[in-house]
């Protein structure tokens, strides 16, 4: 329930309450005015007779009847015999007053219908008058809390978003002099400060990234190049012939096909291709994958499945991006379960808002210590053996997913992990 409904519930309720107290209040009073006007009628409609009676005892029957021929609402009896003092009380309905004489007692009988009518007519009133209040209180507490207090939170709203999603920061569309006009300079001013603090960020991150990529290229194309240029010098100086000549020729081939591949993984994670428009099913690209790796999969004991949502979700994103993506994610899948496992590739939609596609890689492996997953989509990081890899595969995964507006989350533990790709859903 948003601040506006519950504001507009809580004033309604008070002032119903406050009304429906002040009408009872008035009602009652009301009704208690009517029968004591009541009881004053019948005290002066008894002392006349009293006067009349003890005048002519003989006559008190037909004074009596006399007296019932003008007012009808109040029936007048005579009883014989006499009563201690005078009372007044409400009977079924009716008020009754006593008033004993020395020859008997005027009994005055008044029904108490005509006051509950006129009772349920002010309370019907009252209760109009209530509906009345409350329908405009509710529609002016609307109007003006919408204009006062609804705008300016979901502009604020908004302006959180953007600072959550780090925008570049804007200059909010109403200016208050109170606290919600404070807080959105303050807001404005917060967003500025972390537009500025993510740009130096950004500028230090492409720094950091510049040197972390020297630092790795030089690592590892720095000792294949040692190698090559060692045998070709051994081989340009005739230091080796015949089968060591072979030997070495076959050696720099090797170092050089090294070579070519971390330049290949280089302009990868260099060129990402952002969205262009093309779709594909992410469950056709798993087994399309899972097919190619069938044989890295038989060598070591992993038992493969794909899971799909029905109908099959489509991403925005092309099949090749996908294929390179899930083919580095079920490697290290299987690299994860030496002894072999469980890998299971799950496609589904997710219910992010927007709706997202999600593509979790999970196998039976020992889990990610925490100390490598912190860094695992650092390019060159690797816990693999020199030579055995380049440190690029999850960067460049990390790259392609993000250039095609989705990301990646790692959920891992002693039972296993599971990287969860989520993308763009395609109309």
């Amino acid at each position: 329930m948003k601040i506006l409904t519950k504001y507009t519930a809580v004033v309604g309720i008070l002032f119903a309450g406050a009304l429906s107290y002040v009408t009872f209040s008035r009602v009652t009073h009301l009704r208690g005015e009517l029968v004591d006007d009541m009881r004053r009628d019948h005290l002066t409609i008894g002392r006349v007779l009293e006067a009349a009676i003890a005048s002519a005892p003989a006559e008190a029957a037909e004074l009596i009847g006399r007296a019932n021929a003008i007012d009808a609402a109040t029936r007048l009896a005579w009883e014989p015999g006499t009563r201690d003092g005078p009372s007044q009380a409400i009977e079924d309905g009716a008020l009754v007053s006593r008033f004993p004489t020395r020859a008997g007692t005027i009994i005055a009988r008044e029904s108490l219908d005509d006051v509950d009518r006129v009772v349920r007519v002010h309370t019907l009133l009252g209760l109009a008058g209530i509906a009345s209040i409350l329908l405009i209180g509710v529609c002016a507490s609307v109007i003006l809390g919408r204009w006062l207090i609804g705008r300016p939170i979901e502009l604020l709203v908004q302006q959180a978003r953007r600072i959550g999603r780090r925008e570049p920061a804007t200059e909010l569309a109403f200016r208050r002099s109170d606290e919600l006009g404070e807080l959105a300079r303050e807001m404005s001013a917060a967003s500025k400060a972390l537009t500025e603090a993510v740009e130096q960020t950004r500028h230090s991150d492409r720094l950091s990234t510049v040197g972390k990529l020297a630092a790795g290229i030089a690592h590892e194309l720095g000792t294949p190049l040692s190698i090559v240029a060692g045998h070709a010098q051994m081989i340009a100086g005739r230091e080796v012939t015949g089968d060591a000549a072979l030997e070495s020729a076959r050696a720099i081939d090797r170092e050089v096909t090294r070579i070519g591949r971390i330049v290949r993984q280089l302009l990868d994670f260099a060129r990402r291709k952002g969205p262009e428009g093309t779709t594909c099913e992410p469950g056709d690209v798993a087994r399309r994958c899972v097919q190619l790796l069938t044989p890295m999969a038989e060598h070591d004991g992993v038992h493969c499945a794909i899971e799909e949502a029905a109908p099959p979700p489509r991403a925005l994103i092309d099949e090749d991006s996908l294929q390179q993506v899930l083919t580095n994610l079920i490697v290290n899948a299987f690299q994860a379960m030496p002894s072999g496992g469980e890998l299971t590739v799950v496609a589904s939609r997710s219910e992010a808002d927007p709706p997202r596609v999600r593509v979790d890689v999970r196998d039976s492996g020992s889990g990610i210590a925490e100390g490598v997953r912190e860094r695992m989509f650092e390019p060159f990081f690797t816990t693999k053996q020199p030579g055995e890899g380049t440190g690029l595969g999850l960067a460049v995964v990390y790259g392609i997913v993000a250039d095609h507006g989705g990301w990646i989350t790692v959920d891992t533990s002693e039972r296993g992990t599971t990287f969860s790709v989520f993308l763009q859903e395609a109309a």
